[in-house]
């Protein structure tokens, strides 16, 4: 692994005996400060000896970027990302799962190989189960559109249809992503999009179960041991369509559950208005047997909308 990216020792963590309800993360500065602060004492780069319940001690790699359920994102010196499955001392079974989450992630990127819509794989590190992926540094969909609302209709059009030709193209390839949603596209410098995040998705010889995109991005809540297939993909699309074209997602007004009773029974959000509403519409009543259909879809709006 590069140096950027060195793994650092495991964090510490008091031992408990029961369960509990919230854990802290502290982050410890890691050797690549040592430069940028000469004058901070060796005690700031140790954890302290008495730990108090509760709290997980690591190591920075990078500057921080966000904290997920399952992994910690930071920005490395070299300008790279390194994303690591968090650590949890108080529970050993869920610790292993993420670790091997992450590695299933890697799998993944793997057999994706070089790809216009994923990010680029830079590194992998074993020990850690850390991946170091291409920066992109205007973030994701959600949080980017979330803090320009005033983004314009032709840049709306574009991530529409380069939302759908990343689906496209990891469905050719026989990649079900199982959790598309606006959280799990990134945007370059140019704002074109990338889909990431595929810890939870299946490929050919090797399937996941875990976790789901949420209400507002499934035609029906997922069973225990459900497989996810392309449909559920596609339906997922309309709903990051619908977000992307109006800057909020389907029925932000109601609660989960409210929600999860109107899409099973078909009821969904007017679209009319947005400028690929008929293509939302056909994504969330299952009109579209592939993810090309829908990039056809929106390509053909696109052009009819002059833009």
């Amino acid at each position: 692994m590069s140096p950027s990216a060195h793994v650092q020792d495991r964090p510490r963590a008091t031992p408990a005996r029961r369960y509990l309800s919230r854990i802290r993360y502290v982050p410890i500065p890691g050797e690549w400060e040592r430069e940028l602060h000469p004058g901070w004492p060796e005690s700031t780069f140790r954890a302290p000896d008495l730990v108090p319940e509760g709290h997980i001690y690591y190591v920075r790699k990078g500057d921080y970027v966000r904290r997920g359920a399952t992994a910690l994102v930071e920005r490395l010196p070299s300008g790279h990302i390194a994303k690591t499955p968090l650590p949890n001392p108080y529970d050993a079974e869920k610790e292993q799962r993420v670790r091997r989450n992450m590695e299933h992630e890697y799998d993944v990127y793997r057999f994706i190989g070089s790809c216009p819509f994923i990010p680029k794989l830079i590194d992998w590190d074993d020990e850690s189960k850390s991946l170091v992926l291409e920066d992109y540094a205007n973030g994701d969909l959600e949080t980017y559109l979330r803090k320009h609302g005033n983004a314009s209709v032709d840049t709306r059009r574009k991530w529409a249809v380069q939302a759908a030709q990343a689906l496209e193209s990891l469905h050719v390839m026989g990649v079900i992503h199982q959790d598309v949603t606006p959280r799990n596209f990134l945007l370059d410098d140019n704002l074109d999009l990338r889909i990431c995040d595929f810890a939870g998705s299946s490929f050919p010889g090797h399937t996941a179960s875990t976790g789901a995109p949420g209400s507002r991005y499934q035609m029906r809540l997922w069973n225990r041991g459900y497989t996810p297939t392309r449909a559920d993909d596609i339906f997922s699309l309309g709903s990051v369509l619908y977000f992307i074209m109006c800057g909020e997602e389907p029925c932000s007004d109601l609660d989960e559950d409210e929600v999860a009773r109107r899409f099973e029974n078909s009821d969904f959000p007017e679209s009319d208005q947005l400028g690929c509403g008929t293509v939302i519409q056909d994504c969330w009543l299952g009109r579209f047997a592939a993810a090309e259909e829908a990039v056809q879809a929106l390509v053909h709006a696109r052009e009819i909308n002059g833009s």
